[in-house]
């Protein structure tokens, strides 16, 4: 085959250079240097050369010729390299002709127009090539042909190719996508500036910063203009950005007086609280409950009074007999206690945690059989805790205040067809056979403890900030305010609800936040929700306690 021959199955590569590029060597040379467009040409022609393709070239300070040349481009070419120089930035109807084509494109510029004057940072073309390459001088042409050729033009077969321009379109996308976003962004800071202005305002004539009847109308404006393929999405959007208006604006109230905000709240200034010196701590059960046994690990210096219930266990802090009681909150297997959580709804306030491993045993009279035992007696979540075993056996069940009480229980009524669940010691203490260890339905069962004041007390290394609140009527009540603690990066670590007494149907949620003590982020939540909701508490701002391993 001839040279010539060759030449004509060669793959060719059409340049295009748009406005005053005729002007090069000319033309501010600190920024395009002293090359001149034959420099450029002669330049692209040799890489072209060498890499088994053939340039062509266009030049045109007008935009329509521009567009009629990569038009004939689709009778000929196997791709483009352009720089559109100024059209670069505005010129929609060079992207369309480049989109037109379907041809991989290659933006290029000689300068790197991303640190120049802020219009040439935007390329309204760029969603219609495949690259851009920037800041390389002369070699910015070189350099895009290489990869242009090299990624999009070599491949021989078909499948490869297709593979290329579907990729092509995708990175197109994208770009565009990218695009939108940037708009997207500058008015949302246009957003967020005009809210700065209306908090002013509201201010000044001391109106709240929610108004639910003014976003209903924008959001029932907004679905009209979004016709109904977006109607939903639309809303949702606007919905987020009046969220986070009114975010910023109560940001705005809160940093005028932020000491009358902690004072409305219960919070001290710092969180210097102390738990030493405690002279009493209240529990339910007798000495072998479990809640002694944290009772014991958090207040080990003090008193420790037995109590019948947990609710005579809040009386004695109420009436301050004793300074703290301890109580049972959550399990990982029996889930909430729901008796504890309707307690903290009044006066008390949470001030530390610690989470026990829990291992109930299988407590019976002596010389008791397995095959002898008809019921199983304990708290109802030791009963939840070892489900598996009692259904196993087809044992019934009944309920007690406490485990330690159910092993004293056994041990009075002197019957071989019952068993307690409970701990190893309030079966040691009643005088019962231990006939099986650990009947947990996990090998990592743990309890949560709380201990509770009527006192709110955050000490220095307070981590988990418990709230609890009650939602209006509305639909997506809860969604919004979960948002908030997304909006503000603060992880939920649990959340509960709790029926509200003398409402049927509706619920309080007691809600638990990881945050340091005073947190400005979890503080402005606060904030927020204290003016958005029916009913807002702050249960407590309390830390951890580790158990020592034994």
């Amino acid at each position: 085959m001839s040279k010539k021959d060759q030449t004509a199955h060669r793959p060719i590569v059409l340049l295009v250079n748009g406005p005053n590029l005729n002007m090069l060597g000319k033309r501010d040379p600190e920024q395009y240097g002293t090359f001149t467009l034959s420099d450029v040409e002669k330049a692209f022609s040799e890489k072209a050369e060498e890499l088994g393709v053939e340039a062509r070239f266009f030049q045109s300070n007008g935009e329509g010729e521009l567009c009629g040349a990569i038009h004939e481009a689709l009778d000929y070419a196997s791709g483009i390299v352009i720089n559109a120089g100024a059209y670069t930035h505005y010129s929609y109807a060079l992207l369309d002709a480049l989109a037109l084509t379907k041809l991989p494109v290659m933006e290029v510029h000689i300068s790197d127009i991303h640190s120049r004057e802020p219009f040439r940072r935007v390329s309204v073309i760029q969603s219609a090539c495949v690259g851009q390459v920037c800041g390389l001088g002369i070699r910015s042409y070189t350099v895009g042909l290489e990869r242009l050729v090299r990624h999009y033009i070599s491949p021989d077969n078909e499948t490869d190719r297709k593979r290329l321009t579907l990729k092509s379109e995708l990175a197109g996308l994208r770009d565009e996508i990218n695009h939108i976003d940037a708009q997207m962004v500058a008015l949302l800071r246009r957003r967020m500036d005009v809210a700065g202005r209306v908090i002013a305002a509201k201010a000044e004539s001391g109106k709240a910063v929610y108004d639910p009847v003014r976003e209903a109308a924008i959001i029932e404006n907004i679905r009209a203009l979004a016709t109904v393929p977006y109607a939903d999405a639309a809303t949702s959007m606007v919905k987020t950005l009046m969220r986070l208006s009114r975010e910023r604006q109560y940001d705005y109230l809160r940093d005028t007086n932020p000491e009358e905000f902690r004072l409305g709240a219960g919070l001290p200034p710092k969180a210097d609280g102390v738990l030493s010196g405690v002279k009493r701590a209240a529990f339910a059960g007798n000495a072998g409950s479990f809640s002694a046994a944290a009772a014991k690990v958090l207040f080990p210096h003090a008193e420790q009074m037995p109590c019948e219930s947990f609710s005579a266990a809040c009386e004695k802090v109420v009436s301050g007999a004793a300074e703290y009681a301890v109580l049972p909150l959550a399990n990982t297997t029996g889930g909430p206690v729901g008796t504890v959580y309707r307690l903290l709804r009044h006066r008390l306030h949470i001030v530390r945690s610690i989470d026990m491993p829990v291992m109930h045993c299988l407590a019976v009279l002596p010389g008791t059989k397995v095959s002898d035992i008809r019921r199983v007696v304990s708290h109802p979540q030791a009963l939840s805790q070892c489900s598996n075993i009692i259904r196993e056996n087809n044992w019934s069940t009944e309920t007690s205040e406490n485990t330690a009480f159910a092993a004293a229980a056994i041990a009075h009524a002197g019957d071989s067809r019952q068993a307690a669940l409970c701990s190893a010691e309030a079966a040691r203490d009643n005088g019962l056979e231990i006939l099986l260890d650990n009947v947990c339905d996990t090998d990592c069962n743990t309890t949560r403890f709380v201990a509770v004041s009527r006192e709110l007390v955050l000490t220095p290394d307070a981590s988990r900030l418990g709230l609890l609140l009650q939602l209006p009527d509305r639909a997506g009540a809860l969604s919004t305010v979960l948002n908030l603690f997304e909006d503000r990066s603060l992880n939920l670590s649990s959340i509960c609800s709790q029926p509200v007494p003398d409402r049927p149907w509706e619920y309080a949620f007691f809600v638990d936040v990881d945050a340091p003590a005073l947190d400005e982020e979890a503080l402005a939540v606060v904030y927020q929700l204290s003016r958005e909701l029916p009913f807002l508490r702050i249960v407590g701002w309390f830390g951890t306690t580790v158990p020592r391993q034994t």
